[in-house]
């Protein structure tokens, strides 16, 4: 076990769908993301933006591109009652400034946070616990810092970077 000095607390993220397998009587479990930060605030930023991916994913805005919105069908109302509607409980949870407190309070105390929520298509969870992260080692004395981050010695071993165009994000 290592103590404190080795140590700092952090914070690991975790986005999970679960669901039935089409045709069989199973269910599978699929990671959506994983994130860890050493700030409480960063993965609660995180978890937020994961609830609106996953709550936009499943039920799309009506002006998102026709293609998309043309293979979806709509979900009697009878169904959604029965069985609940993860998107609303995601964007419930993620444009809730009180249910975020919560959370934040939960994992500043030292507990796990999960939000799950299940419908028609199955559950989603969204969790976040307290880990120690390993403390960086401070392995250069202050004066050979100062000297190494210098811009001199920054400009003098820089390497020549050509253009390399547009990088697009989807």
């Amino acid at each position: 076990m290592s103590d404190a000095a080795d140590s700092m607390r952090g914070y690991w993220c975790e986005v999970i769908a679960e669901g039935p397998v089409y045709g069989k009587d199973e269910w599978v479990r699929v990671s959506l993301g994983t994130f860890q930060t050493p700030f409480v605030g960063r993965a609660l930023r995180w978890l937020r933006r994961q609830a609106l991916r996953v709550a936009d994913g499943l039920d799309p805005a009506p002006d998102a591109a026709s293609s998309l919105c043309a293979s979806l069908r709509p979900v009697e109302c009878a169904t959604i009652a029965q069985l609940g509607d993860v998107p609303t409980d995601l964007r419930n949870w993620a444009d809730g400034d009180w249910s975020r407190q919560v959370a934040y309070d939960q994992l500043c105390g030292g507990e796990q946070f999960v939000l799950a929520a299940a419908d028609h298509t199955g559950r989603y969870v969204l969790a976040a616990w307290p880990v120690d992260v390993p403390a960086l080692p401070d392995a250069l004395p202050v004066q050979d810092r100062q000297s190494q981050n210098s811009r001199s010695h920054h400009l003098k071993h820089r390497k020549h970077r050509g253009k390399t165009g547009w990088l697009l994000l989807w």
